[in-house]
């Protein structure tokens, strides 16, 4: 059998510098072996002079020459005081605060979105009941064929007394009523406007912040693709100030002073005054 060399851990070899031993080796023992020295001359009681130099001199041998799981006992020490010394649970806490421009942020939803996904749901349904039908109806038929060559007597007369049955009774006139679908009320919106540049090209992403007279901002809109933004909640009839902030600095507007009414049907067109 051939002899495969052992992988060795290189990352962490240590030279041997002095003699056999290596410079921690060295220092191990150059530091633990006169303590044990001084600690015998220290304590005056025979047999404990010796015991506790023994103790000391000891534990530099060890740190120096014994290794456990290939590690020595100086790392098998630093991390039992690191993981005594260290928390063992961890609290998440969030202190980021959110950006600038999602501050207030209403978000609207569109009703002729929602009811034109329930219009689809209910075509689908429908388109699927049809579907199911008619593929149904093969079956049935076949069904009868396997019927009349298996058991030709047993079909021929099961038919004949379901022609005599429907001879005898007589047609039933069943009347349906149209069902009629509910009519979902559409939304208007209370104002709608459009941003557009000098090239009267529409503006999206801009955000739009309408302020009282007091400066609280009482809408945070964005236009969308189109440049177009609306708000669907009423706000009480007093001029308002609309202020424009591009996120990207493309853009720049004037602050426009407007008065808001009950009834708002024209859009309010805003353009950008930005260098040409």
């Amino acid at each position: 059998m051939e002899q495969h060399p052992m992988p060795r851990q290189i990352t962490t070899f240590e030279f041997k510098l002095i003699g056999i031993l290596t410079l921690k080796q060295f220092i191990y023992l150059a530091v633990f072996i006169p303590m044990g020295f001084v600690v015998f001359k220290l304590i005056p009681i025979p047999l404990l002079n010796i015991l506790f130099a023994l103790i000391v001199a000891g534990g530099g041998v060890a740190f120096a020459f014994v290794p456990i799981n290939d590690r020595p006992l100086d790392v098998w020490i630093k991390n039992f005081v690191r993981r005594i010394t260290s928390p063992t649970q961890y609290t998440y806490h969030k202190k980021n605060p959110p950006i600038y421009f999602l501050k207030n942020l209403f978000f609207l939803s569109d009703p002729h979105r929602i009811m034109s996904h329930i219009d689809s749901q209910e075509k689908l349904a429908v388109y699927m009941a049809k579907t199911k039908s008619a593929t149904s109806a093969p079956a049935v038929k076949k069904q009868v064929i396997a019927n009349l060559l298996q058991k030709p007597n047993t079909a021929l007369a099961g038919q004949k007394k379901v022609i005599a049955a429907q001879q005898v009774k007589p047609p039933v006139q069943i009347q349906t009523q149209p069902q009629t679908m509910p009519q979902p009320a559409v939304r208007k919106a209370f104002f709608t406007g459009v941003l557009k540049n000098h090239k009267l090209i529409p503006i999206p992403g801009i955000l739009i912040y309408v302020k009282n007279d007091k400066g609280v901002v009482s809408r945070l809109l964005k236009t969308n693709p189109h440049g177009v933004f609306a708000t669907f909640n009423p706000l009480p009839p007093s001029e308002y100030l609309f202020e424009f902030k591009d996120p990207k600095n493309t853009y720049f507007f004037d602050t426009m002073k407007l008065k808001i009414e009950d009834l708002n049907p024209k859009p309010l067109e805003f353009f950008s005054k930005e260098l040409l």
